[in-house]
């Protein structure tokens, strides 16, 4: 049964919370959001840049290693939390045989693209740069990991919106279980704040306007306003996956995962019901190992009205009488895109490791129920497109491992 079973084994991330993992839990754990101003198209949004502590760990890696300044910041964060990841594992790169890695993202080389289009409309020749395409295409953020780790490994980008990063370690799983690959780092990553992606977001009629507000995101909440509360924000993260062995320690093992898609109602929306991410979590539950119940559902909940009910409605119809304890982390890091499913496994980790339930600054609309200790958590994804994704992590102990804290 093990050789079928995977585990994540170390991990990393960059993000609004910062760049450290004290840090990072204790900016989970606290009350407070990492939300800042930023001012695009002649308007002041509120975003989830990163915290100044990761924002200077990146620029120190730039500066550490030159060339990678030509690079697109949606790389950058994918090198600098893949980095961590790999250092956390003590995984020696470059003598790693049968290395995949699939670092996916939904946008990609945002700013750059942006810049490199902006300045080919303002050429009267119509010329742009020379590296243009190499340095936007989609595939070069797991190949520049794998160029800046030294490792000869087989790279693949997943881009399935919202869903990437579940998407790209169900892909890594695949490999491990049909023994394609021996170590895999999959995650997602996004720099999307830029002012074509504000637009974007504007011109949807989504993006929250509660830009004074004490919480200017507020997923699942009571005083909705009868408004969305969208925020944008960027980050990466990684995670080192490997096949389960009883003699070694690990954060979590990844029990099983589960996907859908629909015809959406509308261009952005999901139906009333949640019947595509209903349908992504019960194969999910059919495929659980161990009979535990799931204790926390870490749900996609970005801030819309109708899309945050329409998940709840999928999660009441899939636990009518128990709902576990109900949770979304947006209201503190914005809606990182790609990143936004990779932050919640990490967020699951450190759950299952302090055995903490996160908690919502403001009422919520969910009646949470008692907590009991974490051993499972579930992680949803739903994006443009009409795909949905469900992950459910578990404690090793429950594979007869010691966890790996």
């Amino acid at each position: 049964m093990t050789s079928d079973i995977i585990a994540i084994s170390g991990f990393g991330s960059v993000s609004p919370l910062g760049a450290h993992r004290k840090q990072i839990w204790e900016n989970y754990s606290d009350c407070n959001h990492y939300l800042s101003h930023r001012d695009f198209n002649n308007h002041s949004y509120i975003a989830g840049s990163l915290h100044p502590d990761a924002e200077n760990a990146l620029q120190n890696l730039i500066k550490s290693f030159p060339r990678l300044k030509r690079l697109d910041r949606t790389a950058l964060l994918a090198i600098l939390a893949s980095l961590k990841a790999v250092e956390d594992a003590k995984w020696n790169s470059a003598a790693d045989p049968k290395t995949f890695i699939n670092i996916g993202s939904s946008r990609g080389a945002t700013e750059l693209w942006e810049k490199f289009h902006t300045a080919f409309l303002a050429d009267v020749n119509k010329e742009t740069a020379l590296l243009t395409s190499p340095l936007t295409t989609l595939g070069n953020v797991s190949s520049e990991v794998a160029s800046f780790l030294s490792v000869d490994a087989v790279t693949m980008e997943s881009s399935v919106t919202c869903s990437t990063a579940l998407q790209a370690i169900a892909n890594g799983m695949a490999w491990l279980k049909a023994g394609m690959a021996e170590k895999v780092l999959a995650g997602g990553t996004e720099a999307p704040i830029t002012p074509f992606t504000f637009a974007q977001l504007e011109a949807l009629g989504i993006y929250s306007k509660r830009n004074e507000d004490k919480f200017p995101c507020q997923p699942l909440s009571m005083d909705t306003k009868n408004e969305n509360s969208f925020v944008l924000g960027e980050a990466a993260a990684v995670f080192a996956l490997e096949k389960f062995n009883k003699e070694k320690n690990y954060y979590a093992v990844i029990e099983s995962a589960g996907f859908s898609f629909e015809r959406p109602p509308s261009a952005t929306g999901i139906a009333e019901d949640g019947g595509v991410i209903y349908s992504a979590m019960k194969k999910a539950m059919a495929e659980m190992i161990t009979e535990e119940p799931v204790d926390l559902i870490l749900m996609h909940a970005p801030g819309t009205l109708k899309g945050d009910q329409a998940e709840l409605n999928a999660i009441k119809r899939l636990f009518p009488e128990n709902i576990p304890y109900c949770y979304s982390g947006k209201w503190k890091t914005g809606h990182t895109y790609a990143a936004s499913a990779a932050l919640n496994i990490e967020l699951a980790l450190y759950c299952l490791q302090q055995n903490e339930y996160p908690v919502f600054p403001y009422p919520s609309i969910i009646e949470q129920k008692n907590k009991c200790d974490i051993k499972k958590v579930m992680i949803n994804a739903i994006g443009f497109g009409g795909n949905a994704a469900c992950v459910i992590l578990s404690l090793p102990l429950l594979f007869e491992s010691k966890p790996h804290y």
